[in-house]
């Protein structure tokens, strides 16, 4: 029976130390990420948040016929009491990883990224004007549709969005 207990034991503490040593990587050899042996700390201010492209209707905000425009970004399920003074960036690469520009303001493509503040109070407020987009919260389903006035993209071009947070 001692030595099933050692066996079993030496068996599990060659298995934790090999898998804190592992590395791993993602994606092509040419253009492959690898992760390796350290302490990663990931948090977050919500356990689950989604965040999806809105496209209009094709042929409209200088989209050719039979295609549409990215006309707005709805971020769903976001607690904001539980994101209280967290800054929420959005932000849309293509499928090279290029950032994208998601809006124009008047003739000049707008910055790539859309910045949210969530205040102590869990208020969702942007320091982007009205005039570029509008946000819409649903209160039943914790959605927060971002409108831009003036959308930059097709919705075709998008290969990611991304969130990130950070404290205020």
């Amino acid at each position: 029976m001692l030595k099933l207990v050692l066996g079993i034991l030496i068996t599990v503490a060659t298995g934790v130390g090999s898998i804190f040593a592992g590395n791993f990587s993602m994606g092509e050899r040419a253009s492959a990420v690898e992760y390796g042996q350290g302490l990663y700390k990931i948090s977050a201010c919500d356990d689950w948040v989604k965040v999806n492209i809105s496209a209009g209707a094709t042929g409209e905000h200088g989209a050719p016929e039979g295609l549409s425009a990215l006309t707005g970004v709805v971020i769903s399920s976001l607690d904001t009491r539980a994101c209280a003074n967290t800054e929420i960036t959005v932000s849309a690469v293509d499928e090279e990883n290029n950032s994208l520009a998601m809006y124009r303001t008047g003739e000049l493509v707008g910055p790539a990224d859309i910045k949210l503040q969530i205040d102590g109070e869990g208020r969702l407020t942007s320091s982007i004007p009205s005039s570029v987009y509008l946000i819409d919260q649903n209160p039943q389903t914790a959605d927060f549709t971002i409108t831009f006035v003036n959308p930059a993209i097709l919705a075709n071009s998008v290969g990611r969005l991304n969130i990130q947070t950070t404290s205020l």
